[in-house]
C-alpha cells in the first residue's frame, strides 16, 4: 500500500491551531489510500500550528497510520548562500520561536526548512497551510508549493 505525504505548515502564533489539526484528521479519514507521513516543521507554542499537529499525531497516530516526519528548522547555522555581510538576528527575551543554543539566529534558516518540507523525497502531494495575519514564512511556503505544482489547500476559520 503507498504512504501518503502531506505537508503542513503554519503560523506560529495561530488563535486556532486546531484548525489545522482538523483539516490533517478530515484528509486522513477521508482522502488518504493508505499510511501517512506528516511532515511539518516542527515549530514549538502553544498556538503553533506546528506544535498542534505534532500533539495531534502523538496522542491518536498510531491507530490511524499517521506517522509524524518533523523537520526543524536549524536556526544556529547559516548556509553557504547566506550574504557574507553579518545578517544574523539577535534573540529578544523569550524568544521561543528560534531555538537553538546560540543567543542570536539565521533569518534563512524558517526559509531553508519550507524549501526542504517541499523537496525531500518523497515529496508531499499535499500542503495543508493555516496562515494568521500575514504569516510571511506560510505564506511564503504556500508560493514554494505552488511553483513546485504541490496542491495547496488553505485552512481557514
Amino acid at each position: 500500500m503507498k504512504t501518503t505525504v502531506i505537508a503542513v505548515t503554519g503560523s506560529r502564533k495561530h488563535p486556532k491551531p486546531e484548525l489545522a489539526v482538523y483539516a490533517v484528521a478530515d484528509y486522513v479519514l477521508t482522502e488518504a489510500p493508505g499510511p501517512v507521513v506528516v511532515r511539518h516543521g516542527d515549530c514549538p507554542g502553544k498556538q503553533s500550528v506546528d506544535a498542534a499537529v505534532a500533539e495531534w499525531i502523538e496522542a491518536c497516530g498510531e491507530l490511524l497510520g499517521v506517522t509524524a516526519d518533523p523537520m526543524p528548522a536549524d536556526w544556529d547555522n547559516c548556509a553557504p548562500t547566506c550574504p557574507p555581510v553579518p545578517h544574523r538576528r539577535t534573540k529578544k527575551p523569550g524568544d521561543i520561536a528560534h531555538p537553538g543554543l546560540l543567543d542570536d539566529y539565521c533569518p534563512g534558516a524558517g526559509p531553508r526548512r519550507n524549501r526542504g518540507m517541499l523537496t525531500k523525497e518523497p515529496k508531499p502531494e499535499l500542503l495543508l497551510a493555516a496562515p494568521h495575519g500575514h504569516s510571511v514564512g506560510t505564506r511564503g511556503c504556500m508560493k514554494l508549493a505552488r511553483g513546485a505544482g504541490i496542491k495547496v489547500h488553505e485552512v481557514t476559520a
